[in-house]
């Protein structure tokens, strides 16, 4: 039986060859429409392969082997007409399945188990409700997170925010759908307060991160984690020692084996000033506190090598997309640059590279998203940087959320690997580059195969094994997926 549990956080240190796949699996093509319908990369359960599709015709699980040939299709008969959103969690003998029903003027939160072979094992479970507002274009009313040894599952809504005080529901499980505690806690809040990620201890310890400001881009002079110990009672707040500095798009990495949590983020010197430099941070939850808490200059060597010409503001447009935890101590940070624009125009949506899956509607304004290189930064345990590389990229489209740019990242234990749509050219084309231990970067033009000719998903990817990464493929009106084995 498959091992499905591999290092996300921690460098082993195994061997990696070239920036090469060594192999492409193809699904066969299933009829989709994009529009209004879900799709997404499930992952193995026992021996089997799944992936998700919804359409108008009914809503699948389809499974397949190492070769991605076809053994099963299973109907989810039990999911009613209208559901609002999916999340899949599998382990090597069960696949968890949370949805969101629409029912009268209510959205229910069920939960079903599944065997390895998507026979249902028990019926679905409501775990909780809340009225749809009439006027909301919100889609996806809870929240969920699973610990990494697959045993514990939060699920979490956000209620109402009044008196300073921002509400929870939250309910969390085992891996059989017991619930262990259903609670109502809350955290005091300014106005301005928004949450960013979500991390589950294997203990049952929810952990959030939290800022004040506008949005997750905008600067912060304050930002914490919240704790919410396994009983459910009360969220305890973990200030962040920021001193007289503001920070910026915060990202988490727990390491449940060391009782630790990982901060990455940007800081500036000013609210409104430029990008100055990266955080790192180590909190250690059995001695509350943070043990290590660096801020990192950005030198003139890293900002002439982003061959921005203004470099004071060379790195104002990027996201922290992952942190990466070796055995060594140090670190690698990995960003990317990102933003969007509004343009207003009388020619309304259709151009970019895949204007066929936007929506189509003529409107004044017109959103442009723009996916730009990544950012790979590595540190030592002393906050030194020993490397740094950017993987050139420029990416850009309309009205389509941006949905073939950006790129899947496999960490294999000694080497990242990315995948990404290159647009440099009037037909988008697959792309890998590939990153050592000493930072040293190979890259290469990838070879779809039989898939020419299609649209691969790679943002949409996941990473299903040490060496696999699973992505979707569109071809307009039918959806395929790709397993990828380096």
């Amino acid at each position: 039986m498959r091992n499905l549990i591999f290092s996300t956080a921690l460098l082993l240190g195994l061997y990696f060859g070239p920036a090469k796949a060594q192999d492409i699996f193809y699904s066969r093509e299933q009829k989709f429409t994009f529009q209004n319908s879900d799709f997404s990369v499930v992952g193995w359960s026992g021996d089997r392969l799944y992936t998700y599709r919804a359409s108008k015709e009914g809503y699948y699980l389809d499974a397949y082997n190492d070769s991605m040939r076809l053994l099963a299709t299973i109907a989810l008969d039990f999911f009613p007409q209208k559901i609002y959103a999916t999340r899949f969690y599998t382990t090597e003998d069960q696949i968890i399945v949370l949805y969101q029903a629409v029912q009268s003027n209510q959205v229910v939160q069920y939960a079903a188990k599944l065997d390895s072979r998507a026979r249902m094992l028990q019926k679905p479970v409501a775990l909780d409700s809340v009225k749809m507002g009439w006027l909301s274009t919100e889609r996806q009313y809870y929240s969920s997170v699973m610990s990494s040894d697959k045993s514990k599952l939060m699920v979490f809504s956000l209620g109402k925010r009044k008196n300073g005080r921002q509400e929870f529901s939250t309910i969390l499980l085992d891996n059989a759908l017991n619930i262990l505690a259903k609670e109502h806690p809350f955290v005091i809040s300014e106005d301005d307060f928004n949450l960013g990620q979500s991390l589950l201890t294997k203990d049952g310890s929810l952990y959030l991160s939290g800022y004040n400001g506008s949005s997750e881009r905008a600067f912060s002079g304050d930002a914490w984690l919240f704790h919410l110990s396994p009983d459910g009672k009360e969220f305890r707040h973990i200030p962040l020692p920021l001193g007289d500095d503001y920070m910026s798009g915060m990202f988490m990495r727990a390491n449940d084996n060391k009782d630790e949590i990982y901060i990455g983020a940007f800081f500036s010197g000013k609210k409104s000033g430029n990008m100055d430099g990266i955080v790192y941070g180590m909190y250690e939850m059995s001695k509350d506190t943070f043990s290590i808490f660096k801020k990192i200059p950005f030198d003139d060597q890293l900002r002439n090598a982003t061959d921005d010409r203004n470099k004071k503001k060379a790195f104002n447009d990027f996201v922290v997309r992952d942190l990466v935890v070796k055995n060594d101590g140090g670190f690698i940070l990995v960003g990317e640059n990102y933003y969007v624009t509004t343009r207003t125009s009388v020619y309304g949506p259709g151009y970019g590279y895949y204007s066929w899956y936007n929506n189509g509607y003529p409107t004044s304004s017109t959103r442009e998203y723009h996916y730009g290189d990544i950012m790979v930064l590595d540190y030592d345990a002393n906050g030194e940087r020993k490397w740094h590389n950017f993987i050139r990229k420029e990416q850009y489209s309309q009205e389509d959320d941006g949905m073939f740019s950006s790129y899947a990242m496999l960490n294999s234990g000694a080497s990242l690997v990315f995948l990404y749509n290159d647009f440099s050219s009037n037909k988008s084309s697959l792309s890998l580059a590939a990153l050592d231990l000493s930072g040293t970067l190979q890259m290469k033009k990838m070879n779809p195969g039989r898939s020419a000719g299609a649209d691969w998903l790679p943002r949409s990817g996941k990473q299903t094994d040490i060496r696999e990464l699973m992505i979707p493929v569109l071809r307009r009106n039918s959806i395929g997926f790709a397993r990828v084995v380096f």
